[in-house]
């Protein structure tokens, strides 16, 4: 549809407000040399180019102020910059949508050569040939002819000289424009998206939520200020979501589609606002949800945040918009990870987003096996491969998703042993990933950047610690530095997938390193992956627990024993390991924690099994290893103690291996050596003798306090 309008009716209807700025529009930004061309060549009556505008039913207050009518009223769409200038030129203020840093009010006209100028006083100061255009325009030829004998004589005949270049002037008010108006009532939003982006075309493309923000704004005054307020809230916390994925959210939870078409721009304002009101609730739970048990702290973990819009969408149509379940809510984390790896929305994605939400927005109280199975059909598999891994940077969803599992694995700085999770070392405060193989190693090894950039900067490349770490090691050789950190911080390197083979560490294998960690990179991810799933029960409950619980490493709470008394080192039995897992045990019982000691896994947490233990002792079995493991406690540390213990055994990857729990004794326990006793205690990851004197306050703190 088209129409012309001059600009003094255009004027009169942005006063009126019948003409409104959609909320997706850019402030204003011409510079003055701009404002000056564009009058001159209004002036000049030159083209000017056309207006756009979108028609759009029963406006309410939007950008400065309300409009006029219950009916339709005009989005402009193109042409803000113009329609703001001419009305500046006329009303001398600004019009009520402005929004911007610079207005220009002092534009000169010299009626003697039809030059415009800025205000400059050395030149126009005392010249009367100089006018401004503003206050021309406000009060018009007309009026400015009747009071011509109360000008200055020299004004007065410079005036009458030049009355038709005055007259051309005041003619700008007569300027005519074409008005193309395109409405949801003709137009599709995909159709309205594509006009306005081929005119503006120069400018900042449109997309569909921008318009349908403009058009939300347009039924619900307060949506644009609160969705504001709502994301600056959400920053804080790291999850600052743009207006896209807040229309979505809003879409979805409303009419139950993210496509944006006509149910949404039907819906009325009123479901609007309690759609937000439950989106505001459930993004909020989901976010505390993900800081809190998934190890994600801010969208930048997420290869994309549009991950999280069919379980926002999912938790708003909930009566108390959270998950129903804790099952339900670990199924869902799970999936946030798989869509994420797998890039379930790229390309198409708006297709798939919908096929999602139609997905969470049906009766099943738990959509996550349907929304597994999507990807499934999509990608054939969900568990990654190593290979997956080889040329991956660190930009990539896996590099993202290997900072979460890091993090899940209680991986620690391996200099200072902060923990990656640690508010003190967040990303914002210093964390960056380092490279294990520093650049200039690799470059004297004759890895170049020119031509093995991909293999330099390769994610199984890659650990994350903080800046000070960084700079310590510089450009050392792993197999100088990685010793001294498995020494200081033990089970740090296990934690971020190191392979902990020290032929590995050496330049001139580094392409085998990064195979080998590709391999662990990839088990772990599958494990973190697989743990989300609901625990199955029985055996293979205890089993996967076991598994976990190897997975997260050595701590002050964990031990790993090779073996009970068989010595892998020499190939014979040696009862002084005996006494080692007799000393750990009586540390775990005197530590205020307690522990576990698994036995048949060795301190890098693989699984040895116990084969070796059975065939030292009578009964080579369980429950000859359990009968062996029983006298000896009973001898050394005193029946009194096995109350505390539990001995449990689990088969993993084909392999016996011994679990004992020990909880906190009620009394102290000293392990028997020669002609004396010692008090042994848990302390880090270490179990350690305490001198008498430490004893006795020890003993006084922990027991005879109470």
């Amino acid at each position: 549809m088209h129409e012309v309008r001059t600009t003094q009716e255009l004027i009169n209807q942005i006063r009126r407000r019948e003409i409104l700025l959609p909320e997706f529009q850019r402030g204003y930004v011409w510079k003055n040399d701009q404002v000056r061309k564009f009058v001159q060549s209004l002036y000049r009556r030159h083209p000017t180019g056309h207006l756009l505008m979108w028609r759009t039913y029963k406006p309410a207050p939007v950008r400065g102020g309300e409009a006029a009518t219950n009916t339709h009223s005009l989005l402009l769409l193109d042409g803000q910059q113009r329609l703001t200038t001419l009305y500046v030129l006329f009303e001398g203020d600004p019009p009520p949508f402005y929004e911007g840093e610079t207005l220009f009010f002092d534009l000169y006209f010299n009626m003697q050569t039809e030059e415009f100028r800025f205000w400059q006083e050395s030149l126009m100061r005392g010249n009367p040939a100089w006018i401004s255009v503003h206050e021309f325009l406000r009060e018009g030829l007309n009026d400015l002819l009747e009071r011509l004998d109360h000008l200055d004589p020299a004004t007065s005949e410079l005036v009458q000289q030049n009355l038709s270049r005055l007259s051309r002037l005041d003619k700008i008010r007569d300027y005519s424009y074409t008005v193309d108006q395109v409405s949801g009532d003709t137009f599709t939003l995909d159709e309205v998206v594509e006009i306005f982006n081929q005119v503006n075309s120069a400018g900042t493309p449109l997309n569909k939520p921008d318009l349908a923000l403009a058009h939300i704004c347009s039924i619900w005054p307060e949506a644009r200020a609160q969705m504001r307020g709502f994301q600056a809230e959400m920053e804080e916390h790291g999850f600052g979501v743009d207006f896209g994925f807040l229309v979505r959210c809003l879409a979805g939870i409303a009419v139950g589609s993210v496509l944006l078409e006509a149910s949404f721009t039907r819906a009325p304002a009123e479901e609007l606002q309690t759609a937000w009101m439950k989106m505001q609730a459930a993004f909020e739970h989901l976010v505390n949800v993900l800081r809190h048990d998934a190890f994600i702290d801010d969208l930048d973990d997420l290869p994309t945040g549009n991950v999280l819009i069919p379980v926002t969408v999912y938790l708003a149509r909930q009566d108390s918009c959270s998950f129903p379940s804790e099952t339900v809510k670990r199924r869902f984390i799970r999936w946030i990870y798989l869509a994420g790896l797998w890039a379930r929305y790229s390309g198409a994605s708006e297709t798939k987003l919908q096929q999602d939400v139609a997905l969470v927005t049906g009766r099943d109280l738990d959509p996550t096996p349907e929304l597994e199975a999507a990807i499934l059909r999509e990608r054939g598999r969900t568990t990654l491969e190593a290979s997956d891994l080889e040329g991956a940077g660190i930009a990539s969803a896996l590099a993202k998703f290997s900072y979460v599992v890091a993090r899940s694995r209680e991986a620690r700085d391996w200099f200072t042993g902060i923990r990656l999770y640690d508010k003190a070392v967040g990303k914002r405060n210093g964390l960056e990933s380092h490279h294990i193989f520093p650049k200039g190693v690799l470059k004297r090894a004759g890895f170049l950047p020119s031509t093995h950039r991909r293999e330099i900067n390769e994610l199984a490349n890659r650990a994350f610690l903080t800046q000070q770490a960084n700079r310590k090691i510089r450009a050392q050789v792993p197999a100088q530095y990685l010793p001294k950190v498995e020494e200081n911080q033990p089970g740090a390197l296990k934690a971020q997938c190191v392979p902990m083979d020290r032929e590995l560490w050496k330049p001139e294998n580094y392409l085998d390193f990064l195979a080998a960690r590709r391999q662990l990179l990839a088990q772990a991810m599958n494990e973190f992956i697989a743990s989300w799933l609901p625990a199955p029960k029985g055996d293979a409950a205890d089993e996967l627990a076991v598994r976990r619980r190897i997975a997260s490493g050595e701590s002050e709470t964990l031990e790993f024993k090779s073996s009970m008394r068989w010595d892998f080192a020499t190939g014979e039995v040696n009862k002084k390991l005996e006494q080692v897992v007799i000393k750990t045990i009586a540390g775990f019982l005197n530590s205020k924690k307690g522990g576990t000691l698994i036995i048949g896994v060795n301190d890098r947490g693989e699984v040895l099994g116990l084969e070796h233990d059975y065939g030292t002792i009578k009964k080579g079995d369980r429950d000859g290893f359990a009968l062996h493991l029983g006298n000896l406690i009973n001898d050394r540390l005193g029946e009194s103690v096995n109350s505390f213990l539990t001995v449990t055994f689990h088969e993993l990857d084909g392999k016996d291996v011994c679990q004992i729990t020990i909880e906190p004794c009620d009394h102290p326990v000293y392990v028997p050596e020669g002609d004396t006793s010692i008090f042994y205690l848990r302390t880090g990851n270490a179990t350690t003798p305490l001198p008498v004197d430490q004893v006795v306050k020890y003993v006084q703190h922990r027991w005879e306090a109470g």
